[in-house]
């Protein structure tokens, strides 16, 4: 993630793509969830900004919840300081929050495609000359989920982040993000 933001451009264009990119990993939003934030589902609060969700692939009927993005350690890292700095410099006040940024600046009035997040997160990350043949829209949330299972945080606190409703579909991001971490082979002492 540092890498991704510290190579971004220096432009409205660079600003929306590393907000988007913090949000989305900080929250664990899907892409459709990512791109269907508006300004009137946002709470800017001093512990950082709540964002309702609602509509998602598990909650097709709309009654939504509330995910909680609290300041970060780093500035330069902060989901919350980039969503305010994006919205200021956008002059967004109404509707879809992550939208297109013409050639000159232009932000466009319609919010962007779900399909649209994974292109840019690849190109935000090659960017930063990292390997891209693997990333997508849902790289965001798979990464939230393991890093967090990796840090130690515990799978009901992911799972209320995420909105995931059962414990197995949870565990196919950890297994995979814990396969040294808590590894057998690491206490046999060879």
């Amino acid at each position: 993630m540092r890498r991704i933001i510290t190579a971004r451009r220096g432009d409205l264009l660079g600003l929306r793509d590393a907000t988007l990119v913090l949000v989305g990993f900080a929250g664990g939003f899907r892409r459709s969830e990512l791109a269907g934030i508006h300004i009137c589902d946002l709470k800017f609060s001093a512990d950082g900004v709540v964002v309702t969700v609602r509509k998602s692939k598990t909650d097709q009927e709309g009654a939504g919840w509330e995910v909680g993005l609290p300041f970060g350690a780093s500035q330069d890292t902060c989901p919350v300081r980039a969503l305010h700095q994006w919205l200021v410099a956008s002059g967004i006040s109404d509707g879809p929050v992550f939208r297109s940024v013409g050639r000159y600046g232009h932000v466009a009035r319609r919010g962007l495609h779900k399909d649209f997040i994974g292109k840019l997160l690849k190109r935000a990350a090659a960017r930063a000359g990292l390997k891209v043949e693997e990333l997508g829209g849902h790289s965001l949330r798979a990464g939230c989920v393991t890093q967090a299972a990796m840090n130690g945080v515990r799978e009901f606190v992911i799972m209320k982040q995420t909105g995931h409703k059962t414990i197995a579909t949870l565990r196919r991001y950890i297994r995979s993000g814990e396969i040294f971490r808590e590894n057998a082979a690491a206490g046999l002492g060879i």
